[in-house]
């Protein structure tokens, strides 16, 4: 029965591919990128997949062909020994050269397109990141199962972190405890990103001033980290009473992540924390109800900054001294999907999109407050996940 599931799933997001590619003049997509692999195969191996624009895709493997043919749920899978049988493999498969091929142009290396064009000289050579992207971007409802579970692992270590919150002398000492939970809820321990040049471990632990510390994170915070070579999350700073300790940790269900996170303390915060939270909470809310299909990712990301602005929290919201230009991210199979609720940004949304939304105030010196959730659109509005309360958790 998963099998089958499985494999009318993949069947699906095949399908719902194969007119975009060809309404773009493309005769297929040849894609390489794990993540993408895995979403139109099911399984993970070294391999590259051909998606034409009709017909039967065919998934091409250099390690392991063993492994592809246990875990993808397609029927044609063959071995690929080396770049140069690429050619000749599509062409016999579907009986006709590709003169336009799309690519994942955002991630794929310089040196593999060079390679490519190598060995297909008569061929057109284009970017298919936006089609791989917008299908990937609605979820179906297996997906959205999977990201709703994984909300519910992240319900269940938060409610774990006022037990132990107290006997953790340093961030570090909290991110160790809380990914020992993780993993014993299932956790894979793994979580992927798509952007170039970006990584991630687990999420943040960011505790009193060591959480505002700059760093290149793409999101709102960033925290000290464990040295310059990783310079964000979790460090070696202290735990103290009376300032804020945010856990952004995300989740993992079968390879998909929910991305959430809460503000802790031991013992009462200064009402400025206390008042920048609610107002967090106050547009995460507000920008929730007005988030229906059809509205734009930027006329909600203004409504936020609006809100920010007129509650006197302009200067540290979504970051400080650097400011990020969005409110809310996709998610799925990697932490920075589409949309984005950003500066600027057009996107319609639509019902089965999923999206974290984060708005977070940073009090330089001092601490991070907010929250995030990981909410999906459905055709009322916007359906909440997480249920761990949203409020600051005093200890």
């Amino acid at each position: 029965m998963e099998a089958f599931s499985m494999r009318s799933e993949i069947a699906g997001r095949i399908t719902r591919l194969q007119p975009m590619l060809g309404n773009s003049g493309l005769d297929g997509a040849l894609l390489v990128q794990k993540v993408d692999v895995f979403y139109f195969s099911g399984c993970d191996q070294d391999a590259h997949l051909w998606i034409p624009a009709s017909g039967e895709p065919l998934l091409m493997v250099r390690k392991s062909i063993e492994r592809a043919r246990q875990d993808a749920r397609l029927d044609a899978i063959v071995p690929l020994g080396s770049f140069s049988q690429l050619p000749d493999l599509i062409h016999g498969h579907q009986h006709s050269p590709p003169r336009r091929i799309g690519l994942e142009l955002d991630v794929l290396p310089a040196r593999l397109y060079l390679t490519y064009a190598k060995h297909f000289p008569q061929c057109s050579l284009e970017d298919a990141t936006s089609l791989v992207r917008r299908v990937r971007m609605i979820k179906s409802p297996y997906e959205i199962d999977c990201i709703s579970r994984a909300a519910a692992m992240a319900d269940n270590l938060l409610a774990e972190v006022p037990l132990i919150i107290r006997n953790a002398p340093t961030e570090s000492a909290l991110a160790l405890e809380l990914e020992a939970c993780y993993r014993r809820m299932g956790h894979p321990g793994i979580l992927r990103t798509r952007a170039f040049n970006s990584e991630c471990f687990y999420g943040h632990v960011l505790a009193g001033k060591s959480s505002t510390a700059p760093s290149n994170a793409p999101g709102p915070t960033g925290g000290e980290g464990p040295g310059p070579f990783y310079s964000q999350g979790a460090g070696h700073g202290p735990i103290r009473p009376h300032e804020p300790v945010m856990v952004d940790y995300t989740a993992n269900v079968n390879g998909y992540v929910a991305d959430q996170a809460r503000t802790f303390a031991i013992g009462l915060l200064p009402e400025k924390f206390q008042r920048a939270h609610r107002v967090m909470c106050d547009i995460q809310n507000a920008v929730a109800e007005r988030c229906l299909p059809g509205a734009t990712a930027a006329d909600m990301y203004d409504l936020a900054l609006q809100m920010a602005d007129e509650a006197g929290l302009s200067e540290g919201f979504m970051g400080h001294p650097e400011a990020v230009p969005f409110v809310a991210h996709g998610v799925g199979l990697e932490l920075d999907e589409w949309p984005v609720i950003g500066r600027g940004i057009p996107m319609t949304l639509k019902a089965g999109m999923i999206i974290a939304m984060e708005p977070k105030y940073i009090f330089p010196g001092e601490g991070v407050v907010g929250i995030e959730n990981t909410f999906v659109i459905t055709p009322n509005g916007l359906q909440k996940l997480n249920h761990f309360p949203d409020e600051i958790c005093t200890v």
